[in-house]
């Protein structure tokens, strides 16, 4: 086995009703389910009208500037299939551009991650197609190789494994274990629930009689704050 021109052809593939269930919650609140530690960084933005993105990571680890391996993972990608790249981060040349977001609309990809540059994000302003990228820029890529597909990969920041789910939206990325999908559900949904009490107690006008609140005034106190009153 040739480790740099490795491509994984099988790969975990979950019940997509487990997946779907990720759908209406928002990245903000999975992460803070997992002790904010599984969320790519920042510099990983949408571009274009669409902002939401879900689906199972087809993983890729491409050579600097250069998309061939992009170009086998959309052959193997399967509806619903977020394809994640590692392209090193690179800011001068763009590995994807509309010819790309067309096949996979076309395959119904659920959209793509690069750690890296796009272009042709006029595309992306008319068709409903999510992309994350860290930039933008006109100059293209080369289809030369090396590069690996379904491999553990990083991008903005994150170990993404092939299968993993991969959640977007305005707030970011956040990458979920498999394994861990239906534990992090059940603390989403008990998070939201209390997140709603709390928006009627504000909304009630007795938010300083919560017990968040509070908690707040005992933790300060109990690590030696003061309240001064002059």
């Amino acid at each position: 086995m040739s480790v740099g021109k490795r491509i994984y052809t099988n790969r975990e593939n979950l019940n997509p009703a487990l997946v779907d269930r990720f759908r209406e919650y928002p990245s903000a609140n999975v992460s803070d389910c997992m002790e904010r530690l599984y969320s790519m960084n920042a510099y990983i933005k949408p571009f274009g009208k669409q902002k939401r993105l879900l689906g199972q990571a087809l993983t890729v680890k491409a050579s600097i500037a250069d998309n061939m391996l992009f170009h086998q993972a959309l052959l193997m990608a399967q509806p619903g299939d977020v394809i994640v790249v590692e392209a090193g981060r690179d800011m001068n040349h763009s590995i994807c551009g509309d010819i790309m977001y067309s096949i996979a609309k076309s395959k119904n990809i659920a959209g793509f991650v690069v750690d890296g540059c796009i272009r042709d994000v006029d595309y992306l302003q008319k068709e409903d197609f999510p992309v994350f990228a860290a930039g933008v820029t006109g100059r293209g890529p080369y289809k030369n190789g090396p590069g690996e597909v379904n491999v553990d990969i990083s991008c903005g920041g994150q170990v993404v494994h092939p299968g993993d789910i991969i959640l977007g939206d305005e707030d970011g990325i956040v990458v979920i274990p498999p394994q861990e999908a239906e534990g992090i559900l059940a603390k989403v949904e008990t998070l939201l629930n209390n997140e709603n009490q709390s928006m009627e107690i504000i909304q009630s006008g007795n938010w300083e009689e919560s017990a968040l609140a509070k908690n707040i005034e005992k933790h300060l106190e109990e690590n030696g704050y003061k309240f001064i009153h002059e």
